[in-house]
């Protein structure tokens, strides 16, 4: 074929250059799009590897031009800086295919081959690459070769044009002899004697160009080589679409199942194969696993659910890394008797199998297999080569992504627990300052009331008042201690702690003022365990929620309800305060429990209260939400877990 290279690097070019003489192909390079219509426009190519970052105008450009359109000229895009969006536009555009750089050249080839049967044009070239873009037909028919020197040996035709062929002979001959060449064609019309000349061996096998064929040689050799590679040309048709569509299906999704269930059901419809299965490796390397299968009974597919590798014809392939084809599957030596009975069973007669690999990494093996006696042919392999090599790059593909959004998610918790600490070390500040100024007027108050309970000897109410004076100011200091801690939290101290209890002493310390405030009371307790919880600090919590719910509703009109009730379900205790305050907006409620986020007025809140109750009870396991009602009001959640206290 004559392949016209678009790449603006250097280097590059001169790689896939050889790389395309080396195939037999006739590369033009160009270094820009522009130089590539200059050169389109001269004579058109068979096919064109186009970059799609280029100087002046682009791939993706080039792509959409008319003259690019109308010319019907396959196209394969090649970049190492495109992004999945743009690869997608490259296919939706019209590329029959996309690689990615570094451009796996045994990849290229493949896809290559699978555009030579649509390589029809020809062009006054030398007549050495004349030969080599000519129609061919793949035939092995005996030939016999008379050199000039007397020498005579026999040879087997590879591919035939009519303007030469190739043989395998084990005979060595040297380029540049002139030989007569003799052989019988397959429609049965006599044999030919044809004057040729030896034009190039590469150890696989020698070239011929024919000299001075006389016309009724040429008009046989042309109507042989049309109606072969018409055939070839429908068979092949099927295969560069099924390829196609495989390369649209896995450039537009990551998603691996969808990948597969198309490969699979595109692999079907041409092939005609009637089971197929798919096998990866786990993660140790030891075992295949059934990832995707077509046409498996359940027999067959719970026997080829998990496959040790090295053992049978897919294990084989999973360390070999060689495909491997077999006409008769049931007389395999390589089958476990167990499941050689079960393909006796089913019927199965071919099987072609072929490994996944990508970056010189075996991924696992694509099977497919029929029930009918015709073998697979060289160009169903080789396509099924070609899909696995899509497959496998998809499915890496696949896995740099995750792994990439695996690790995006990492940084963005590593991120976000860096900004945490950033509060904590600020709130530890915080704290350290406010113990220091607040610890001293404690001093003094709990100074005094001790004097006070001396001097109130036969007051037995005012010493009680006193009391809890005394309580609550040792509870404040001893909280305030706790909040020097929660830079580096220290652990509870935990013990069996009645859930109701607190609740009503809450109730019992906020009595007068909420009577103050004109809040009426209302309690829908039902019994409920006890939890494993450091007292003082769920004390906190649910003094903290009674309070915002009291300033909440003390300045609200209209009627001033709080609720308080308990319950019991799923392993869980829970405790609702509900108030029947202003309610708390939507844009608030996802910042309500953040630090130094306050909707009270400037100088009453500082933002911290929520924020310290969130931390104990999500440090006990449990669950601290909030919810604003419809009818006005909002409700504070405590849940926390229900265990089995340590004996």
């Amino acid at each position: 074929m004559r392949v016209l290279v678009v790449e603006d690097d250097p280097l590059l070019c001169d790689v896939l250059r050889d790389f395309l003489y080396e195939l037999g192909h006739e590369p033009v390079v160009t270094h820009c799009a522009e130089d590539a219509l200059a050169r389109m426009g001269l004579e058109l190519p068979d096919a064109v590897l186009l970059d799609i970052y280029l100087p002046g105008i682009s791939g993706l450009d080039f792509l959409q031009l008319q003259t690019t359109r109308e010319s019907r000229i396959p196209i394969v895009a090649i970049s190492g800086m495109a992004a999945e969006s743009q690869a997608r536009e490259c296919v939706q555009l019209g590329a029959v295919d996309f690689l990615p750089k570094p451009v796996e050249l045994e990849r290229l080839r493949e896809v290559l081959t699978c555009l030579e049967p649509h390589a029809g044009r020809r062009s006054p070239a030398a007549h050495r690459h004349e030969r080599r873009r000519a129609p061919r037909a793949a035939v092995a028919v005996p030939i016999r070769v008379v050199e000039d020197g007397g020498a005579e040996w026999e040879a087997t035709s590879e591919d035939l044009s009519a303007v030469g062929v190739r043989l395998r002979s084990s005979q060595a001959v040297s380029p540049g002899g002139a030989a007569r060449l003799s052989f019988a064609l397959p429609d049965g019309d006599g044999t030919l004697e044809v004057s040729a000349m030896l034009v190039r061996s590469d150890g696989r096998g020698y070239a011929f160009d024919f000299v001075s064929p006389t016309e009724g040689q040429l008009g046989r050799l042309r109507e042989f080589v049309q109606r072969r590679d018409a055939g070839a040309a429908r068979a092949v048709e099927p295969h560069f679409r099924v390829l196609r569509a495989i390369s649209r299906a896995l450039s537009l999704s990551l998603d691996v199942d969808q990948m597969l269930r198309i490969a699979l059901d595109a692999l079907t419809r041409v092939t005609g194969h009637e089971v197929s299965s798919l096998h990866l490796l786990s993660d140790d390397r030891r075992t295949l696993r059934l990832l995707a299968d077509r046409g498996l009974g359940p027999e067959l597919r719970e026997a080829n659910r998990v496959l040790k590798v090295g053992q049978g014809v897919i294990g084989r392939v999973a360390v070999t890394g060689e495909t491997v084809h077999l006409t008769n599957a049931a007389s395999c030596t390589d089958l476990p008797p167990a499941e050689r009975a079960v393909v006796e069973r089913e019927g199965i007669r071919g099987l072609v199998c072929v490994p996944l690999q990508s970056r010189g990494r075996i991924l696992g093996a694509l099977s497919l297999a029929r029930r009918t006696p015709e073998p697979f042919t060289d160009a169903e392999i080789a396509l099924l080569e070609a899909a696995a090599n899509q497959i496998s790059l998809a499915l890496d593909n696949a896995r740099l992504y995750s792994e990439t959004r695996t690790q995006l998610d990492e940084i963005k918790q590593a991120e976000t627990q860096r900004a945490e600490g950033e509060r904590l070390s600020t709130v530890g500040k915080l704290a350290a300052g406010l113990v220091h100024e607040i610890n001293n007027p404690l001093t003094v108050i709990l100074g005094q009331a001790e004097l006070v309970m001396t001097e109130l000897a036969d007051s037995t109410r005012g010493r009680e008042r006193v009391r809890i004076i005394l309580q609550e100011t040792s509870r404040a200091a001893r909280l305030l201690q706790k909040v020097l801690q929660l830079a580096q939290p220290q652990p509870s101290e935990r013990r069996p702690c009645a859930l109701l209890d607190q609740v009503q002493w809450v109730l019992g310390a906020k009595r007068h003022e909420l009577d103050r405030d004109g809040i009426r009371v209302v309690t829908e307790f039902a019994p409920i365990p006890s939890v494993y919880a450091d007292q003082d600090q769920i004390r906190q919590v649910l003094l903290n929620l009674v309070q915002n719910a009291q300033q909440a509703m003390a300045k609200h009109p209209g009627p001033r309800v709080l609720t308080l009730s308990t319950a019991e379900a799923d392993g869980r205790v829970r405790v609702e305060v509900h108030d029947t305050g202003p309610g708390i907006p939507p844009e608030t409620l996802p910042r309500i429990f953040d630090a130094f986020f306050t909707t009270k007025p400037a100088g009453e809140g500082t933002g911290l209260g929520l924020w310290v109750s969130y931390g104990i009870i999500e440090q006990h396991q449990g669950r601290l939400s909030c919810e604003s009602r419809p009818d006005g009001g909002a409700t504070f959640i405590v849940e926390l877990p229900f265990r089995k206290m340590p004996s």
